[in-house]
C-alpha cells in the first residue's frame, strides 16, 4: 500500500500553462490543420488560437446576426460622418432641433444660429439641448452674481457717503440725480468702470455731480443763496465751516445782545448747525 502511494507521489505532473501561453494557444490542438485548404488560410481565422477561441467567436457572431450594424470606415469622409451621425440621431436639418427663444437669454437669432452650429457639429437633439441648458444655467448664475455685486457696491457707497455727508445725504443725492437728469445723462448710471463698479454706485462720481449741483446753486443771487442755505441740510464739514465763520465774526447777530430777535435766530441756527455735525 505504501509503495503505491509513493509511486503516485513520484509521478511527474503536467506543466501548468501561464495566461500568456493560453492566449497564444498554449498546448491546445492545432485545429487549423483539420480544416479544408480553401478556408484554412482565411485571414479571419488568423487571430484564433484554439477551439475555445473559435467557439467564442462563433457565439459573438451569432449575437450580431440580425442586429442593426453601424459600419465605421477607417478614414471616413464628411459624407460618411453625416450618414453615421444621422443614424445616431442628428436631424436632417437645423430646424429639426426645435430650439425655442425664451425672450431672455435666447432670442430668435441666437436660436437660429445655435441650431445651425449644432447641425454642423452633427449633434443629436439631446446633446444640443444639454449643451444649451448648461449655457443658460451658466449665464443665469453669472447674472445673479453680478446682481449681488451691484447691490453690495450700492450698500457700501451709501454707507460711505452717509458717514461723510451726515444729514445732508438725502439732499446731496437728490441734487446729484437732478444734475444727471438735467444733462440727460441718467443712462450713464448703468455704465461699468474698469473695475466692474457701476458709475451710479461710485462714491467719487456721485460726489462730483453733487459738487456740480452745489456750484449751480452758488451761481444764483446772494439773496437766493442766503435763503436756500438756511433751508438746506449741510454736510458736517460745511456745518463746521459755518460755525467757525459765526464764531469768528464778532459782528454777527449771534454776538449782538441788543438785537434779541436777530440773536435768537442766530442761536437757533447755531443749534441747527451743531446737530448737523452728528448724524
Amino acid at each position: 500500500m505504501s509503495e503505491q502511494v509513493a509511486e503516485q507521489v513520484d509521478q511527474p505532473t503536467a506543466p501548468l500553462e501561464t495566461p500568456a501561453e493560453v492566449a497564444q494557444g498554449g498546448s491546445g490542438n492545432d485545429f487549423l490543420t483539420s480544416l479544408p485548404d480553401e478556408i484554412r488560410e482565411h485571414p479571419s481565422l488568423a487571430p484564433i488560437k484554439d477551439v475555445e477561441n473559435l467557439a467564442r467567436s462563433f457565439v459573438n457572431a451569432q449575437r450580431l446576426i440580425g442586429a442593426d450594424k453601424l459600419p465605421i470606415p477607417a478614414n471616413p469622409t464628411d459624407e460618411d460622418l453625416d450618414s453615421i451621425y444621422s443614424r445616431l440621431g442628428r436631424p436632417e436639418s437645423p430646424e429639426g432641433y426645435e430650439i425655442k427663444a425664451d425672450g431672455n437669454i435666447i432670442d430668435e437669432q441666437v436660436a437660429a444660429d445655435y441650431s445651425e452650429l449644432a447641425h454642423k457639429l452633427r449633434l443629436s437633439p439631446q446633446q444640443a439641448e444639454g449643451i444649451l441648458d448648461y449655457y443658460k444655467s451658466s449665464i443665469e448664475q453669472t447674472a445673479q452674481g453680478m446682481q449681488v455685486d451691484v447691490e453690495a457696491q450700492a450698500a457700501e457707497t451709501e454707507a460711505t457717503l452717509r458717514q461723510e455727508w451726515g444729514k445732508a445725504y438725502d439732499q446731496k443725492i437728490m441734487d446729484a440725480k437732478n444734475v444727471f437728469r438735467d444733462f440727460g445723462a441718467e443712462d450713464m448710471l448703468e455704465m461699468q468702470l474698469a473695475d466692474g463698479t457701476l458709475i451710479g454706485n461710485h462714491p467719487e462720481f456721485i460726489k462730483a455731480f453733487a459738487n456740480i449741483a452745489e456750484f449751480k446753486q452758488s451761481a444764483t443771487s446772494e439773496d437766493t443763496i442766503g435763503e436756500a442755505t438756511q433751508n438746506r441740510a449741510l454736510t458736517p464739514k460745511q456745518a463746521q465751516a459755518e460755525i467757525d465763520s459765526i464764531m469768528n465774526d464778532k459782528t454777527h447777530a449771534y454776538w449782538d445782545r441788543k438785537n434779541a430777535v436777530g440773536r435768537q435766530a442766530a442761536i437757533d441756527r447755531m443749534q441747527e448747525l451743531m446737530s448737523m455735525l452728528h448724524d
